[in-house]
């Protein structure tokens, strides 16, 4: 191990932002996809007149894809 310079090589950060960059994103991606969940489902309710389901449908679906987002990402890096 070598010692750093005289002001650190930041090689460590480096390091660490590269290995948490893909898990910075998570938390706005999961809320992305349940809005647009929830928006296209409460725009097809007041297309169709079917007040509570399709905005039910929308953010369950949203939850759905924002979660298999999350857990295809965190195994992809349990897997390094």
């Amino acid at each position: 191990m070598t010692p750093p310079g005289p002001r650190g090589s930041g090689r460590g950060f480096a390091n660490g932002l590269r290995d948490a960059a893909p898990l910075m994103g998570l938390g706005m991606t999961l809320a992305v996809t349940v809005l647009a969940g929830l928006g296209g489902g409460y725009w097809l309710d007041g297309r169709f007149g079917t007040r509570p389901l399709f905005l039910l449908l929308g953010g369950t679906l949203g939850l759905a894809a924002g979660l298999y987002y999350f857990f295809k990402t965190v195994a992809g890096l349990r897997k390094r």
